[in-house]
């Protein structure tokens, strides 16, 4: 069921930021500082490991991963 993916992506967010208990689909994760460049190959990985999809970094295009609407929309959309 792809909600259950990203709700581990969402998971993993929270987790790093225990000063937070929400986050909004459309809040972006770059602006916000939730996602900086450190934790941006880890949370790739992350939704690698949720979705089972594997995302090439070579390709990867920055808008796919600002929101978990976009993360959702990008790797978890049902075909």
């Amino acid at each position: 069921m792809a909600s259950t993916g990203i709700e581990d992506v969402r998971a993993w967010i929270l987790n790093r930021h225990p000063e937070r208990d929400t986050l909004s689909p459309d809040e972006n994760l770059i602006e916000s500082r939730l996602v900086d460049s450190l934790s941006f190959v880890e949370l790739v990985y992350a939704i690698e490991g949720a979705s089972g999809v594997e995302i090439d970094f070579d390709t990867i295009d920055i808008q796919d991963f600002q929101t978990l609407s976009a993360i959702e929309k990008a790797f978890f959309a049902t075909v």
